[in-house]
């Protein structure tokens, strides 16, 4: 077979006379002329439509699913959409938890009747300082004690004593929005990075100290005076409900915590006898 087809390409400009011999029919021979180049062209037209019809049947038909799929692109555009979702779900279940376990152990460690005392403040509740201010209750029955009364330290020497202004900074950053009651932002914002340290400005008790959903965790300081302050935007707290803090102690770290924050700051107010004050005219750098 091979070596007719080389004979005909061969012969494919010429004229080619085939004849066609019967065996059972002797004398009865029949002769064809053919062109090999038109019998080329032939089969090539013929191989060439029936590639058309066999790819046109695939492409109109469930048969093309067999070798091919148009939609595996997109299938898998959608996969990886869907894959990148659930993972942003899961980090967003997971700071949920860790957020919802906080408000739990602030709940389930918050001291609501009574402030916790430290070393610091033995000064203000030794035998002379007690013997001579009428406002603290006398344990004669006890040498020593660790915790007082609410009423009782609202009214010590430490909660008397009015702060001494101006005071430094709470964090250091730069100041992003002013104080503006008319647009009722009662405050600094203070931009800073994350984890900075958030310091206490005047000695005072922690009257408030929780988390809400628009500011993250939030930590108010009765001073003396009539004077309150508050720190909002916190991602950790090292002070709860209770506790007496002098100038200077770390009342937690920065974040970017809460619906309303855009960015790790802090939002400090100052409030004396419940009217907001511009904090620039109370802090020096």
């Amino acid at each position: 077979m091979i070596d007719l087809l080389k004979k005909l390409f061969e012969q494919r400009r010429k004229k080619i006379t085939v004849m066609l011999l019967d065996d059972s029919k002797p004398g009865e021979d029949n002769s064809y002329h053919v062109y090999p180049k038109g019998l080329f062209g032939l089969i090539l037209a013929m191989s060439a439509t029936f590639a058309l019809i066999v790819a046109l049947v695939f492409m109109l038909t469930p048969l093309g699913g067999l070798l091919y799929s148009t939609d595996d692109a997109e299938i898998r555009a959608q996969i990886l959409e869907v894959t990148q979702k659930a993972i942003s779900l899961e980090d967003s279940l997971r700071q949920q938890d860790m957020q919802l376990q906080e408000m739990k152990n602030i709940i389930r460690l918050s001291v609501d009747t009574t402030l916790a005392m430290d070393e610091r403040f033995e000064e203000y509740f030794n035998e002379g300082n007690l013997s001579q201010n009428s406002d603290f209750m006398t344990f004669e029955q006890s040498r020593t004690f660790d915790k007082l009364s609410q009423n009782e330290i609202l009214f010590s020497n430490v909660s008397k004593t009015a702060p001494d202004f101006p005071a430094k900074y709470p964090v250091q950053g730069s100041l992003t929005r002013r104080y503006l009651p008319d647009e009722e932002h009662y405050g600094l914002d203070i931009a800073t990075k994350n984890n900075e340290l958030v310091i206490n400005i005047a000695d005072g008790s922690v009257f408030n100290s929780s988390w809400t959903i628009n500011n993250g965790y939030v930590i108010s300081i009765q001073h003396g005076g009539g004077v309150v302050t508050t720190y909002k935007h916190l991602s950790k707290l090292n002070k709860k409900e209770g506790d007496l803090v002098l100038e200077g102690d770390i009342l937690g770290q920065i974040g970017n915590a809460g619906v309303l924050s855009t960015g790790p700051h802090l939002h400090f107010e100052i409030w004396k006898n419940g009217v907001p004050q511009d904090p620039e005219i109370y802090l020096i750098k």
